[in-house]
Formats: structure tokens, C-alpha cells, sequence
């Protein structure tokens, strides 16, 4: 595995091939190339039900790399399986549980939280599209507030969308004690594949929430899906940063980018009056004032 600090050092060899099922301009499967780039051969990728099993249709599989279909709610069991598997015969491995929100933040949380208690050696990378997404783009607890889905439509009774806000993954797993902790973009592809190749060097258990817009659920073009994620960033909706041993570390500084202006880019905001896009600009805007100050719990993220 060759340390990844430019896009000169990135590996040439395909560890996925073209041919999947999946959207056109996905950013979720390129961030699966990303992985295997990054962490090499020597990887089993487990994908728990979701968009990316959507990739692999028997007896047919792009993958170069062994890969198991979990379900849904035991993407890290099977994962801890597989490295008790590997461990009785003294062998080693990246065990990799490529999974969406929903396997992670919902669905899958119990089994998660279980082998981050017990901080198995595992990496868990949440490809978060902020929705069910396979199945029709229901609301998950990642998604976040104002957000169109088919299960927070707006109406009379409801002009905004989604009411909640979403969940803190990423602190909640910090909580757990982990030795490694960091958010992620599809649209930064160096520094993801940076935070893969750290983690893979860490004994325990690891985990990267990275940011994978969804090209039919927010309602963008197909060629959209990197110029999004990076919008996101650059506007501070999505912080970017790491948390080794507990110790924060801010990996992109934003330009904070007018929120307002980066809604309007996907179509599940459009609806939003300029009342509700202020109000998330100002709570954005409360968030970084502590994060700039090193204050990671204490931020509110909307």
C-alpha cells in the first residue's frame, strides 16, 4: 500500500470495474474505487442491503476483491465474523463495511454500536445520501432538516419538509471511546483516501461518515454529484474533520459559501421559504463559531 499524499501517488490498478447498476454519476460507488485505491488487495468490502448491493448481482460481481452481501441490520456482526474468521487462521485483512445511512444511523445502529463497544479491528464508512435511497427515498435519521423525501413531502400542513434534524453519527460514535473517528466528502477524494490508509493502521475500531449526494434523490443532474458535495463543504453544512484518540482536528477550512445559494442547488430544498434557509444559515453559523474555536461537542450541526 503506497501512502496517498498527491493524486500522482494514487494507484492506476482498478480494483472495481465499470458495469455496476449503479446511478449514472453515482458518487457512492466512486467512493467504493476510492476505498479499494486506497487500502489496496488485501480488502473484503461488506456492503449491508442497500444502493451498493446493487453493484454486485450473482453470480456476476465488478469487485477484484472478496465481497459479501450483509443484511441490512448486521453489517458489523458479519464483519466481526470475519475477523474472528481471520484471525483463528492468523491472517490479515481491511474489513470494510461499506454501508448507507440507513444500515448505519437506523437500521444497523445496535450492531455498530456493539462492535465499536467492543472496538473490533474493522473500518466502517457510511456512503450517507441522507435517505432510504434504494428503496424510493424515505427519510433516514441522517436526513437532514428541510429536505424533501417521499416520507417528508411538503403540503398545507407541512411547507418545510423533513421537521427533524438529523442525528450526529460521528459524535456518537467519538462517544463510544473509538480510537478513530472523521467525516468525509466524495467531492475530496484525497483526504477520504488519507483517512482510509490512517485508519487501516489503527488497531480497533474505525469509522468515516462521508458525504455521497444522491444524484435521483436530491434532485440533481448526473454530472452534479461532485459539485455538490464540494458546494456543501465549501458552505460549512458539512464539516470535514478527524478525530484521533479524541483529539480533534479540522481537515478543510470553509470558505462559507452562502448557504442559501447552495440549497438552490438540489431540487429537495427548492421549497424552502427565505425565513427556514435563515435560520439554518444562523444555526451553520453557531456551529462554527465553536468548531473554529476547537469546540467539537459543542457544536450544533442542523
Amino acid at each position: 500500500m503506497v501512502d496517498i499524499k498527491t493524486i500522482k501517488d494514487i494507484p492506476r490498478e482498478d480494483l472495481l470495474t465499470g458495469g455496476t447498476f449503479a446511478c449514472s454519476g453515482c458518487p457512492a460507488i466512486l467512493g467504493t474505487k476510492f476505498v479499494l485505491k486506497a487500502l489496496g488487495k488485501d480488502t473484503i468490502i461488506i456492503n449491508a442491503s442497500g444502493c451498493m448491493t446493487l453493484t454486485a448481482t450473482h453470480p456476476f460481481t465488478p469487485y477484484k476483491v472478496p465481497w459479501v452481501h450483509g443484511a441490512i441490520e448486521n453489517a458489523a456482526s458479519l464483519a466481526t465474523g470475519i475477523s474472528m474468521g481471520l484471525k483463528a487462521q492468523k491472517k490479515k485483512a481491511n474489513i470494510v463495511c461499506y454501508i448507507g445511512d440507513g444500515a448505519t444511523y437506523d437500521i444497523g445502529m445496535q450492531a455498530i454500536s456493539g462492535a465499536a463497544h467492543r472496538d473490533e479491528n474493522l473500518i466502517v464508512v457510511c456512503y450517507n445520501n441522507s435517505s432510504f435511497a434504494n428503496t424510493g427515498y424515505q427519510k433516514s435519521s441522517a436526513t437532514p432538516y428541510g429536505a424533501i423525501t417521499t416520507t417528508t413531502p411538503i403540503g398545507k400542513k407541512n411547507p418545510i419538509g423533513n421537521i427533524l434534524p438529523r442525528k450526529h453519527m460521528a459524535k456518537i460514535l467519538a462517544a463510544h471511546g473509538c480510537k478513530y473517528v472523521a467525516t468525509a466528502s466524495t467531492s475530496y477524494p484525497i483526504d477520504f483516501m488519507q483517512k482510509l490508509q490512517k485508519a487501516s493502521k489503527i488497531n480497533g475500531f474505525k469509522f468515516i461518515d462521508l458525504l455521497s449526494p444522491c444524484i435521483p434523490g436530491w434532485l440533481i443532474g448526473d454530472d452534479k454529484g461532485i459539485e455538490v458535495g464540494r458546494a456543501i463543504v465549501q458552505s460549512g453544512i458539512w464539516p470535514v474533520y478527524e478525530l484521533e484518540n479524541g483529539k480533534f482536528r479540522l481537515n478543510i477550512k470553509p470558505q462559507m459559501l452562502s448557504v442559501e445559494n447552495v440549497l438552490k442547488l438540489q431540487g429537495r430544498y427548492k421549497h424552502l421559504p427565505k425565513n427556514v434557509i435563515k435560520k439554518i444559515q444562523e444555526q451553520i453559523n453557531r456551529e462554527w463559531a465553536l468548531l473554529n474555536k476547537g469546540n467539537y461537542w459543542g457544536a450544533v450541526e442542523y
